[in-house]
C-alpha cells in the first residue's frame, strides 16, 4: 500500500538536528554526536556537539519558499546552522514530488505544500540533503524512494520505495543513481523541464551579480575536505549524464540555468584526461 506507515510507533522516538552539518537523528534523548559529521566526507564541529529539537530548530531557523520557476518552489532557511541545503517541490499534473529537504520546515511551509496539492512521493539524493524530511512524510505520509545503497542512513524515516539504479516515481520524473559522492548518491531528471537536481554530483560558484548564472563547476568526492573522485566514479557519472537530455543543473544550494549536460561532461572529460581533482573549472574554459 503506497505510503503505508506499519511501523510508526518505532519514529515516536524525538528527532534532534546536528547544528554543524543538519543532519536528523531520532534518539531517546540528545544524541552523543552525529555520524555525518564523524563520515570522511564531512568535518566534525570546532568545539563541540550541538543538537536541536524541531520545536527548537523551527524557532531557530524561518523556512523560507519561492517559485523559482514555474510549477517548482524552493524551500530554505535564514539564517541557518550546518550545511543549509535547499528543498524542491516539483508539481506536476500527475502529483507532486519533493526532493531534498531544508534543514527544518516550518508549518506554514508544510501548508503551502498542501495548497500546491500535498506530496506524493518523496526523495533526496544523499544524506548531506535529507535535512527535515521526515517532517514531510509526517504530514504527508507520501511514498518515499531512496536507493538501497543508503538505507543505513534513513533511521529517521521510513523508506517505502526502495530502489536500485533507476526509478520513474512520478511520469516524467526519473530518479538516477550515480553512487560516487556516497554509494547510494542519486540524481532527479525532470524530462519536461530540462533540469537535472544534481545533489551533490556538480557543485558551482555563481556570478554575484545573477545567483542563477555559474562562472565555475566542479565535481568531488568530498567538497569539505577537496578529494576527488577516481576515474571509474567520474566514468559512472558521465555514463548517467550522458543518457539525460538537460540544460540546468541545480544542487541543494545553487539554480544554475546556464550549464547543463553538456559542461557537465565537459568537465568529466577533462577529469578522466589527467589526474581527477576536485577544484573549480570555469565554464568559459570547458566551452572553448
Amino acid at each position: 500500500m503506497p505510503g503505508f506507515l506499519p511501523f510508526a510507533s518505532a519514529l515516536e522516538l524525538p528527532a534532534y538536528v546536528c547544528d554543524n552539518c543538519g543532519f536528523w537523528q531520532r534518539h531517546f534523548a540528545e544524541p552523543p554526536s552525529c555520524p555525518v559529521c564523524l563520515d570522511a566526507r564531512h568535518v566534525p564541529p570546532q568545539h563541540a556537539w550541538r543538537f536541536r529539537s524541531d520545536v527548537e530548530a523551527e524557532a531557530d531557523f524561518p523556512c523560507l519558499w519561492d517559485e523559482i520557476e514555474p510549477g517548482i518552489w524552493r524551500f530554505w532557511n535564514d539564517p541557518v546552522a550546518g550545511i543549509g541545503p535547499s528543498g524542491y517541490l516539483l508539481t506536476t499534473p500527475d502529483g507532486n514530488m519533493l526532493f531534498e529537504g531544508c534543514t527544518v520546515f516550518s508549518a506554514a511551509a508544510l501548508d503551502h505544500m498542501a495548497a500546491c496539492g500535498g506530496v506524493q512521493v518523496l526523495s533526496a539524493s544523499h544524506p548531506h540533503s535529507y535535512g527535515a524530511i521526515w517532517q514531510v512524510q509526517e504530514r504527508f505520509d507520501p511514498d518515499l524512494a531512496l536507493p538501497a545503497a543508503d538505507l543505513a542512513w534513513s533511521a529517521a524515516f521510513r523508506v517505502s520505495w526502495p530502489y536500485d539504479d533507476r526509478l520513474e516515481p512520478l511520469p516524467g520524473l526519473e530518479l538516477h543513481r550515480t553512487a560516487g559522492h556516497f554509494d547510494g548518491h542519486a540524481v532527479l531528471y525532470d524530462r519536461a523541464r530540462g533540469i537535472l537536481f544534481c545533489g551533490d554530483a556538480l557543485k558551482f560558484e555563481l556570478d554575484p551579480a545573477d545567483p542563477r548564472r555559474a562562472l565555475t563547476i566542479s565535481t568531488h568526492k568530498a567538497f569539505v575536505r577537496a578529494i576527488p573522485l577516481t576515474p571509474a566514479e567520474l566514468r559512472r557519472y558521465r555514463e548517467v549524464f550522458a543518457g539525460l537530455d538537460f540544460g540546468q543543473t541545480w544542487t541543494p544550494f545553487e539554480q544554475a540555468a546556464n550549464s547543463g549536460r553538456a559542461e557537465a561532461l565537459a568537465l568529466i572529460d577533462t577529469m578522466l584526461a589527467g589526474r581527477p581533482h576536485a577544484g573549480p573549472v570555469r565554464l568559459d574554459r570547458l566551452r572553448r
